[in-house]
């Protein structure tokens, strides 16, 4: 089968990630082509839903620094978009946890640093302000007003929007099948057709892996399926944005974290409880039920940290996080085909900062480098270098 027409950049996946690049580099005059494996707007992965939290009250100054560029992005999509309907919803938040937790120390630590505003509330004060939690004796919390709620699914609809109205050439339903590094360029091929292109993107999700084996590289990712609950509550004014912050609440001793929505987008709130187990699925398996063990766990721990919730469950719904050992992203070149960009910005929390990473994927794929923070994502960093062996030599001897 011969190939279609060139195009500068092909995208491969249309989540959050990918619909991103693809605005971004079409926005920039580049001939873009997206292929998405399954229908667009689809709930197999993790772009789907009412609701993603924006924050950046982090541990890590890199994404505090892609946060305050993403809550800029946003805003700037949302008036390309000119749309009544809100992609972002300005709010408020806080992280919960035990004094001299090493995550709650180190959020506090960067914020510092970096010279950025927040409150550290003591017990008392934060059951004075926000009588609808229930916190375990001695927590503190890490209040910060730098917060916020994406409407996930029109967030990534409006990405797709405004990747098109700039030029790009968007396919859904079409899987693509092999990726073959061709001379400086790159051959795609698909259950339709053959497709060559000048670089490519990958921002497959849990599908990434798959993709990559066939190039030599095998990443150390784990595939989770988690789900959440949306709870009906007794007085729904005492839950809304501006009276209910957002909530991480981190447990010593686990990377487990629970996390609260007040209500947006919806009848009830949002309450997850991520990485309680097992939960492993294979990136194909279709199955996306909710495990009622699970659901149980969640809805134990819901009604302890809420007394307004009323105990009743709304909906229930599932969605896929790509970890990494070490729950940073990956972002990188292919150490072998630079022509090959390859990005896993997800460990449970990319969604949020999906139109700067569109951005970095296409400095990368047109320039070859970004001015954002990229060390912490390589390819052949201690987290993964030591877990992937087809071209961990070539990894290893490339240049800074």
């Amino acid at each position: 089968m011969a190939a279609e027409r060139a195009v500068d950049v092909i995208v491969v996946g249309g989540g959050a990630m990918g619909s991103a690049a693809a605005w971004r580099l079409a926005r920039a005059g580049h001939r873009v082509r997206l292929l998405e494996q399954f229908a667009f707007g689809h709930e197999q992965g993790s772009s789907h839903g009412p609701s993603r939290m924006i924050r950046i009250a982090y541990p890590a100054p890199e994404y505090v620094e892609l946060g305050q560029e993403a809550f800029r992005l946003w805003d700037e999509l949302q008036l390309e978009a000119g749309s009544s309907e809100s992609l972002l919803l300005r709010s408020h938040g806080m992280n919960v946890g035990v004094p001299h937790a090493d995550a709650m120390e180190e959020v506090a630590r960067t914020l510092d640093t970096l010279g950025v505003p927040y409150e550290r509330l003591d017990h008392d004060e934060l059951r004075r302000r926000y009588p609808q939690y229930t916190f375990p004796e001695g927590s503190i919390g890490i209040y910060q007003e730098d917060y916020g709620i994406l409407a996930a699914s029109r967030c990534v609809a409006a990405l797709a929007a405004r990747a098109r109205a700039e030029g790009a050439e968007l396919y859904d339903e079409e899987p693509v099948v092999e990726i073959t590094p061709d001379g400086e360029g790159v051959t795609v091929r698909t259950t339709r057709g053959v497709y060559q292109a000048d670089r490519v993107i990958l921002t497959a999700g849990s599908w990434l892996g798959p993709l990559l084996a066939p190039l030599g590289i095998d990443l150390p990712l784990t595939v989770l399926q988690e789900q959440l609950a949306f709870f009906r509550v007794h007085d729904p004014a005492a839950h809304t944005p501006d009276r209910l912050p957002l909530l991480m609440h981190r447990f010593p001793g686990t990377t487990s974290l629970g996390s609260v929505f007040p209500i947006y987008g919806h009848e009830g709130v949002k309450v997850m409880l991520d990485r309680t187990g097992p939960g492993v699925v294979d990136p194909e398996n279709p199955d996306r039920s909710i495990d009622p063990a699970r659901l149980e766990r969640l809805h134990a721990y819901a009604t302890e940290l809420m007394p307004g919730i009323t105990g009743e469950i709304l909906e229930t719904t599932s969605c896929r996080y790509t970890m990494t050992p070490d729950e940073d992203f990956i972002i990188d070149h292919h150490p072998e085909h630079r022509q090959i960009v390859i990005a896993s910005p997800c460990s449970s929390h990319g969604f949020k900062f999906a139109p700067v990473i569109g951005q970095l994927l296409a400095d990368l794929a047109v320039n070859g480098k970004t001015p954002y923070p990229m060390a912490r994502f390589r390819l052949d960093r201690a987290a993964l270098a030591e877990s992937w062996s087809a071209t961990k030599a070539a990894v290893v001897s490339r240049e800074s």
